[in-house]
């Protein structure tokens, strides 16, 4: 579903401010606001207004709880204030939101099998964020890595982070793999975070040798000798010995940017 077309029966949670009060605009259209506006375990939509004070910068707390309730399976649809105000003001229908607590919805609503194997099926590279397949085939990875889970651990820089700052990483390029090497979800991605670890892999600046040593490159210039000298020393924990350490074998013989 892309689109808001009726609050009837819907029960709404609200967050952020609005350019007025919704409540009663809410009723009218025989919608429910939820107690308080909260976020609840029986909300069907949450409407998303703006704020400074947000506690995670672009969204809030009520949001980010509403996110944890769409990985666990509840059925909930986003929509932000400047859509509603369409329909609760003009009756005409509110374009919903494809993003939620800084991540693709998409990534936490739960992939059937069959549709995640006809994304694996498209060679090449698929932009995990915006395409449509991406989208499903991370949603399956990201499952199959951090599942219910709201912080995990990036493989490389070891820090435990919110779930929306880790991506299910392809170990050796997508675009490198064969069919049935982007059908081995259980080996041939691991869990790295967006602040850095996750480029600096994805370019060659680091590799993960055999028993899961972290080797950074020489490569760059002193800012990014700085940034590579946090990873002395550390292992990569999702090494393992006859499972994924071909993949990290690829990447360290052809993408590696030299030691």
């Amino acid at each position: 579903m892309k689109w808001l077309t009726s609050l009837k029966g819907q029960r709404v949670a609200l967050t952020g401010k609005a350019w007025c009060s919704r409540k009663d605009l809410i009723r009218r259209l025989r919608g429910k606001i939820t107690s308080s506006g909260q976020v609840t375990k029986d909300t069907t939509v949450l409407v998303r207004g703006s704020s400074a004070q947000f506690a995670y910068g672009e969204f809030g707390r009520k949001e980010r709880y509403a996110a944890s309730l769409l990985r666990s399976g509840q059925k909930l649809v986003v929509v932000d204030d400047f859509e509603f105000r369409k329909l609760l003001e003009g009756g005409r229908r509110a374009r919903l939101s494809d993003r939620i607590a800084g991540q693709p919805i998409q990534w936490l609503v739960t992939v059937p099998p069959r549709q995640f194997r006809t994304a694996a099926a498209i060679s090449g590279p698929l932009d995990r964020e915006f395409s449509a397949l991406g989208r499903v085939e991370q949603s399956f990875l990201r499952q199959r890595l951090i599942g219910d889970a709201e912080t995990s651990n990036c493989s490389l820089c070891g820090k435990l982070l919110p779930v929306e700052l880790l991506v299910a990483a392809h170990i050796k390029p997508r675009s490198e793999c064969s069919r049935r090497e982007r059908l081995d979800a259980q080996n041939v991605v691991f869990g790295v975070c967006t602040l850095g670890c996750d480029a600096l892999y994805e370019r060659g600046f680091i590799a993960v040798l055999p028993g899961g040593k972290i080797c950074t490159s020489s490569v760059g210039n002193a800012s990014l000798k700085r940034a590579l000298k946090t990873f002395g020393g550390r292992k990569c924990g999702m090494w393992k010995a006859g499972k994924n350490d071909k993949y990290f074998t690829w990447h360290a013989e052809r993408r590696f940017q030299g030691s």
